[in-house]
């Protein structure tokens, strides 16, 4: 019903501040669920909306537990573990699957620091793995469904980012580059190597004295390509992409130890190779709670 889909849910997306620059703390515990609400409608061929007689939806729910550990000041563990529910519908009928996603593993250290009164400065390098614990055999109407809407890849792999992070009085600002090489996956499937750039920036705007409350509204970009994918070592046509981002959001804490966030991400542009469903928009909810 719907043409292969590239970008199957990606664990290491969820998470509070898992590529942010900043450690967690020695011995420290953080666990977060983060709550992604995806959507796909609109038909594109590069850059230009085509029509679309079907009609084609796609919904992609993520939900994910996040537990992070401070080995070290320097040093944070985690573990990010997803449960994915896909639909899609068009005139034609509707399929879906649910299940557990692939679980990243990652592993942040701090490669620099520089604090100063009111402010702070820090570098961090994060590396990590996506395992093939997610299902990849899920049918609909005793179909095997297409890669695309499986929970899970079937395939390792490896990706590295490199953070920073400026803080100034009330001011935050955060840059991030991103790279994943996918390796094959189910049925022979290898999706294409994703990469992104993304420039955030956030102002405090309710700050009280501690332990008291604070909220910070943010802004950013991101900027994102990922390859075509390869079947059975043949480019598939109509996969790979290219997308400038912008994101709005809002976060609360209302504790020292906890944290609330809400973002939307919605494409400025989008330039996708062959025909494939554009992203309308992307709807982020956050919670998390340090021991």
């Amino acid at each position: 019903m719907l043409p292969t889909l590239s970008g199957n849910a990606a664990a290491q997306a969820g998470g509070i501040e898992v590529f942010a620059a900043e450690t967690l703390f020695a011995q420290g515990l953080r666990v977060s669920f983060t709550h992604f609400d995806e959507r796909k409608s609109d038909l594109y061929n590069g850059s230009h909306e085509v029509f679309d007689p079907l009609g084609r939806r796609l919904v992609v729910r993520r939900d994910i537990l996040g537990i992070d550990y401070g080995v070290l000041p320097e040093v944070t563990l985690s573990a990010l573990l997803p449960w994915v529910h896909r639909r899609a519908t068009s005139t034609a009928g509707s399929s879906s699957s649910s299940g557990p996603g692939d679980i990243a593993l990652l592993g942040k250290v701090r490669a620099h620091q520089q604090l100063w009164k009111q402010g702070a400065f820090n570098v961090a390098v994060i590396g990590g793995i996506e395992a093939p614990t997610g299902r990849t055999g899920e049918r609909d109407g005793g179909l095997r469904l297409a890669p695309g809407m499986q929970p899970g890849s079937g395939a390792w792999s490896p990706f590295l980012a490199l953070s920073a992070t400026l803080d100034i009085a009330r001011w935050r600002f955060d840059a991030k580059g991103f790279y994943k090489r996918h390796g094959e996956g189910a049925r022979d499937l290898r999706q294409g190597d994703f990469a992104s750039l993304e420039v955030d920036a956030a102002y405090r705007f309710l700050h009280t004295r501690y332990p008291g409350p604070t909220a910070s509204a943010k802004l950013g970009l991101q900027w994102r390509r990922q390859s075509r994918d390869e079947l059975a070592g043949t480019h598939v046509a109509a996969s790979g992409s290219t997308a400038l981002w912008w994101r709005a959001g809002l976060g609360y804490h209302p504790t020292p130890g906890s944290d609330l966030s809400l973002s939307l991400d919605v494409p400025m542009h989008q330039h996708l190779r062959g025909t494939q469903l554009g992203l309308d928009r992307r709807l982020v909810l956050a919670a998390g709670l340090r021991f």
